[in-house]
């Protein structure tokens, strides 16, 4: 199983089209094979706002479905013009045995 962590940074006047365009990703994400989790959180600051998606794949191969899934274009295109700057990290998870 994998985790992502994507952190995007916009502008409050881009807000509600960035959080509409997420949601609209993690709505067709989820229902891919082999997502187990897609979820989108947020935090103001005084200089910007960070929105953080966190997601859980079943396994690498479901992932890189996803970042083939026209959905995930469409949202990437979107984000090139609403998003200031964003960073997206993959895990491994651990789990107990």
């Amino acid at each position: 199983m994998l985790t992502v962590v994507a952190t995007l940074q916009c502008t409050e006047e881009n807000l509600e089209h960035v959080i509409s365009a997420l949601k609209t990703l993690q709505f067709y994400s989820r229902q891919e094979a082999g997502c187990e989790r897609y979820d989108i959180a947020r935090r103001m600051t005084e200089q910007h706002i960070e929105i953080v998606i966190t997601e859980l794949w079943a396994s690498a191969a479901a992932l890189e479905t996803h970042f083939n899934a026209d959905h995930f274009t469409r949202f990437s295109a979107q984000a090139e013009k609403i998003v200031l700057n964003s960073e997206v990290k993959k895990y491994e998870v651990i789990e107990a045995e």
